[in-house]
């Protein structure tokens, strides 16, 4: 379903006139939706978008993986009726054939993300659960897991959505989410995290209390800020002592980010320490 007014044809603009025949492959992701403002400055249009890992021409049926993107317009009142799905309803792990609009311009700029620039807008979907030999081969492998074990970090399996290795680590009262490399599928790289995991794992006592301290160092003061006026002074050992680490990214150079719940003091903004198992840790600020 497409709207044919100012909203479509500033959207549409980004998009081919020519229209041809594709296959996709669906991921497992949930699907997601930008708003789109007005002149007003009010959201009155949304953009969503389902992504694939891999895409067929039609007519040439020649398969290209990596992951991209199909998108439609929904009007701000069909967005809040019907949602993101709204009204194709992409399942996961299946192929749809469609007719699209290829992106324009899909020159990729320096630190953006490629498969946001590979990129569809769907003018019909023409047929879903077609049978494609290469892309459900593809879809099988996409859905076996990698699995790397080491015997003082535990397991690690891959998320292919989003690229690390994910796994839980006993840090020291409970456990908690730890992402290893940031490259999908690398185990070279997923390899070098471990390591660099591995020193921080074998000094997490004296590692936990330098990441509080550091944090209580950088961000007591604005935690005073965030305060109630009635609210008694907050010291550095209060902060140190209340916030606990969540969740840790470990990348293969050695680079982390540790995320802290905030001990209350910035109203359940997770706190964010980076810095590097060599150079020490660099920053804490509030996560996003």
């Amino acid at each position: 379903m497409m709207r044919e007014d100012k909203h479509f044809e500033s959207y549409a603009s980004a998009y081919l006139q020519e229209e041809k025949e594709i296959l996709i492959l669906t991921n497992d992701e949930s699907p997601g939706a930008a708003g789109i403002a007005g002149e007003s400055g009010r959201v009155e249009s949304w953009s969503p978008a389902r992504y694939f890992l891999a895409y067929a021409d039609a007519a040439a049926n020649e398969v290209k993986i990596g992951k991209g993107r199909v998108t439609w317009l929904l009007s701000e009142e069909e967005h809040a009726a019907h949602g993101n799905d709204w009204p194709h309803y992409f399942k996961k792990g299946v192929i749809y054939r469609l007719k699209v609009r290829e992106f324009a311009d899909k020159a990729v700029p320096k630190g953006r993300v490629a498969s946001y620039y590979n990129c569809f807008m769907v003018v019909e979907v023409l047929e879903e659960g077609v049978q494609h030999d290469e892309l459900l081969a593809f879809l099988e492998v996409y859905r076996t897991p990698v699995v790397i074990k080491d015997k003082a970090l535990g397991k690690f399996e891959i998320n292919r959505d989003s690229g690390p290795f994910r796994g839980k680590l006993k840090w020291p009262e409970k456990k908690i989410p730890v992402h290893l490399a940031s490259d999908p599928g690398n185990i070279g790289n997923c390899i070098k995290s471990m390591d660099a995991l591995r020193d921080i794992y074998g000094r997490q006592e004296q590692i936990d209390s330098e990441f509080r301290a550091f944090a209580a160092r950088e961000m007591t003061d604005l935690a005073n800020d965030w305060a109630e006026e009635d609210d008694p002074e907050i010291s550095r050992e209060d902060f140190a002592q209340k916030i606990r680490l969540i969740e840790l990214s470990v990348d293969a150079d050695g680079t982390y980010e540790a995320y802290f719940d905030d001990g209350d003091f910035f109203a359940g903004h997770a706190i964010v320490v980076t810095g590097g198992v060599k150079e020490g840790m660099k920053s804490a600020q509030i996560a996003g």
